[in-house]
């Protein structure tokens, strides 16, 4: 018997309680949807940097397409 739950029978938090979340049968669905969640973030980061990437390269060709007009003799 384990001591020192706080918790009410049928209730428990997976982080506090691991050994509960294990008998349960919940801890590798805990661990799955808690890696899901970490995959999220680094996509979500991953689509910041690519869009910070993307406006840089846009303005960069925009400015290379204004000196190109200017350049060209008319």
């Amino acid at each position: 018997m384990l001591v020192g739950h706080h918790h009410a029978r049928g209730l428990f938090d997976a982080d506090d309680c691991r050994a509960c979340a294990r008998r349960a049968g919940v801890l590798d669905h805990y661990d799955h949807v808690q890696e899901e969640e970490i995959q999220l973030r680094q996509a979500r980061q991953w689509a910041r940097v690519a869009r910070r990437h993307a406006h840089w390269a846009l303005g960069c060709s925009g400015i290379g397409v204004l000196l190109a007009l200017l350049a060209s003799p008319w």
